[in-house]
């Protein structure tokens, strides 16, 4: 039995082999990926102010400091340039989540009380909690908007979620057969209840993930990633599909029903669709996200005849999802009451009887993140999340996107719609985000240079139809016959930018 602290604390070790001996990219995906599937879910170490050290904040802490080590070592891939997003939609989100967090430890001072419950005020030590615990969640985010943001390496996050997922499916079908002890066997405690991972007769898998229904997710998402590399690599397009089998399969025995439809209702658009019908497919996915609560609360949804279709399958499941609906119902009620902002943390969202007793149920991230956010904290956070979704399907045709990013889109979207029911926000899903926001930057950065020629000169400091002396440059000096003429030189990222563009010419 290993201590989780000791786990938790040996992944910067392990995090720097990696890092020495393959390709930044690689090393990245490896440490973050490989963090979230491997390590412990508690045991970590609080601190004051600062985010707790513990699962995910720790590989994406050494994957950051590791990425501006080797990064001058390592420049294979173009690349945007920093850590900070330059797009203005994706910089004013990323702005908002730290500041709304902020506000609303600022707005939730008072204190309350439930019977025997007393829950207190938050203060400005909590401010800067908050704020720190929502910039730590969005640091996978940045490295993959940073270093995952061409082609290539979208293929190779297909390739590791891929490849990480098949091997994972062995530990899940080990689970399947002999119940689910892994977690306790290595680190010696269950993560959740042990009753909600006994289903249909069997067992449900969570190996070393928080719930089963979060390994159930991370499935469905393999499972459609490795679908659209069976189109996309064809030398190798047998073994792709035989994995595409292994991990359906895997699917289907780790009892996750809502896990099994989000895949069966998206695998066609992965293996028919073509670039366009992915993103149209995905974007319409991130709409219903977005506008959910809102049609939530108006009641304009077809719940009942839902529920009839499901007792007439399975009445147990329908008792399932009509106590889902009473809870949402209750905790929607009470996020109104603190719309802007939200209540908080310390349970100051959940709902409360009479004598102080929790009588609520918090399933779905959507409604957790509006009782403790907000709506400036929901928008913020799902709009980072399914903005460059939009932003590619508008600009497919200038932008020229490949089939790698728009399946991302797809796996994407596949967590974005498991948001609503469960809570599987994960460092993949804002990895996945941060890899489209990285596309989308790099290449409307090759628009534009494709594009200087005629709107002119593309460096700061020139106007249009400036001469070049205006930006500070010497004047062109004219060449004599047989001389070559000398050209400027040229920073590594605008090479980097241009040889992208001539990739997309010749693909064209």
């Amino acid at each position: 039995m290993l201590p989780p602290l000791f786990v938790l604390f040996s992944w910067p070790l392990i995090g720097l082999v990696l890092f020495n001996k393959l390709r930044l990219p690689l090393a990245l995906l490896v440490t973050l990926i490989g963090g979230f599937l491997l390590l412990p879910e508690s045991g970590g170490l609080n601190l004051p102010v600062l985010p707790s050290l513990g699962k995910h904040s720790i590989p994406a802490l050494t994957a950051l400091c590791l990425a501006l080590i080797f990064a001058r070592r390592d420049m294979s891939g173009a690349r945007p340039e920093g850590l900070i997003p330059r797009h203005p939609l994706a910089l004013a989100l990323l702005i908002v989540i730290p500041a709304g967090a902020v506000m609303t430890a600022l707005t939730n001072g008072d204190t309350l009380s439930y019977g025997w419950r007393t829950i207190p005020g938050t203060s400005l030590y909590d401010a800067g909690s908050m704020a720190s615990n929502a910039l730590m969640m969005m640091l996978p985010l940045l490295l993959a908007r940073r270093y995952l943001a061409d082609a290539a390496t979208q293929r190779l996050v297909l390739q590791v979620l891929c490849i990480a997922a098949l091997g994972y499916s062995l530990l899940a079908l080990f689970e399947v057969r002999m119940s689910p002890q892994l977690n306790n066997w290595t680190y010696g405690f269950f993560p959740h209840s042990w009753s909600q991972h006994i289903r249909a007769g069997g067992w449900r898998p969570i190996v070393f993930l928080k719930h089963g229904l979060v390994l159930g997710i991370f499935l469905a998402m393999s499972v459609l990633a490795i679908t659209c590399l069976a189109r996309l690599d064809a030398p190798r397009r047998k073994l792709w599909t035989c994995g595409t089998v292994w991990l359906f399969a895997t699917l289907v025995l780790s009892n996750n029903f809502g896990a099994l439809f989000i895949a069966v209702a998206l695998l066609p658009v992965v293996i028919f669709a073509g670039i366009r019908s992915q993103l149209l497919v995905a974007a319409i996915i991130c709409g219903v996200v977005l506008a959910y609560p809102m049609a939530r609360t108006a009641q304009v949804l077809p719940f009942n005849q839902v529920l009839q279709l499901a007792e007439s399958v399975n009445p147990g499941r329908a008792a399932s999802f009509q106590f889902r609906l009473d809870n949402e119902e209750q905790l929607l009620d009470k996020a109104s009451e603190r719309p802007l902002f939200g209540w908080g943390g310390w349970g100051r969202g959940r709902v409360y009887d009479d004598a102080g007793r929790d009588i609520s149920v918090t399933d779905g991230e959507w409604i957790i993140t509006l009782g403790e956010n907000g709506w400036v904290g929901y928008l913020a956070r799902f709009g980072l999340l399914t903005a460059p979704i939009f932003l590619l399907l508008l600009h497919r045709r200038r932008y020229e996107i490949g089939m790698e990013s728009s399946a991302l889109a797809v796996v994407l979207a596949a967590n974005l719609v498991d948001l609503i029911p469960n809570s599987s926000n994960t460092p993949l899903t804002w990895l996945l985000a941060g890899a489209l926001w990285g596309r989308l930057e790099l290449q409307a950065a090759a628009r534009q240079h494709e594009a200087a020629p005629v709107a002119g000169p593309a460096r700061a400091g020139y106007r249009r139809g400036d001469p070049p002396e205006a930006a500070g440059d010497p004047p062109p000096v004219p060449a004599s016959e047989g001389t070559p003429v000398s050209t400027p030189p040229q920073s590594a990222y605008t090479r980097q930018v241009r040889r992208v563009h001539r990739k997309g010419s010749t693909a064209r």
